[in-house]
């Protein structure tokens, strides 16, 4: 058994009881947190990062691992290599709200927006002065391309992720721009996926995720999927 997600306290320590619980009946487990959140650790501390939509993609490689190989430990290497092999941030203009109580997880100024959001609404890391989108896009690639690093010649997954309540015409200017500097760098985008897949109620806000392929991980990532929030081929 595989347990996949993202690098929060409390699923930690949930998916750690739980597999102590498999474990008592016997069933082996392996473990992978994803944290591709470039805002909220410096890359020395990588393992303290969060986990935001690049869950998507380390999720859909390890489903085409988990139908093709043989064994646990293959899986395992391969969804590691995946998370490895990811970064994101987001940014917000408003805050999302949690439907328990439908209050906002946070105040945030109207000429003002949010840097570093957490998947489930959590406040980001800093905040700035509103920016248009194009500046915005080249702050976050910023911040995204030298972390891994991503460079010249690599080949890319991309994500442009709505946060809760972004349109579809924002998140194709956003495309546009992460487009143009990919262009630039030499990076070529093998796969682009728009939309809303990593939300919280509310939030006006998007994150950009880009996934570094080799021929393993785009062999997996290419695998036909279907689900009620993803459908590749």
């Amino acid at each position: 058994m595989l347990y996949l997600y993202g690098n929060y306290a409390g699923d930690n320590m949930n998916f750690d009881i739980a597999a102590e619980m498999a474990a008592d009946e016997g069933i082996e487990v392996k473990t992978v947190r994803v944290w591709d959140d470039v805002a909220s650790a410096p890359p020395g501390r990588i393992q303290d990062r969060r986990g935001i939509a690049g869950d998507l993609f380390v999720i859909k490689v390890a489903g085409g691992a988990a139908a093709t190989l043989d064994t646990l430990g293959e899986v395992y290497r391969v969804a590691s290599k995946a998370r490895d092999h990811v970064r994101s941030m987001g940014v917000a203009v408003a805050a999302g709200s949690i439907p328990e109580t439908g209050e906002p997880t946070f105040e945030l100024p109207e000429d003002e927006i949010e840097i570093g959001m957490g998947l489930h609404g959590e406040p980001g890391v800093s905040r700035e002065k509103l920016l248009p989108a194009d500046p915005l896009v080249e702050k976050m690639m910023g911040k995204i391309l030298p972390d891994l690093p991503f460079a010249g010649g690599d080949e890319v997954a991309l994500l442009v992720n709505d946060l809760g309540s972004t349109t579809m015409m924002e998140l194709l200017i956003v495309n546009r721009r992460v487009r143009q500097i990919l262009r630039d760098k030499g990076i070529r985008v093998h796969d682009t996926v728009i939309g809303s897949y990593c939300t919280c109620q509310e939030m006006a806000g998007f994150s950009i995720t880009l996934l570094k392929l080799d021929d393993e991980l785009k062999k997996y990532y290419d695998l036909p999927a279907r689900s009620l929030g993803f459908v590749k081929g």
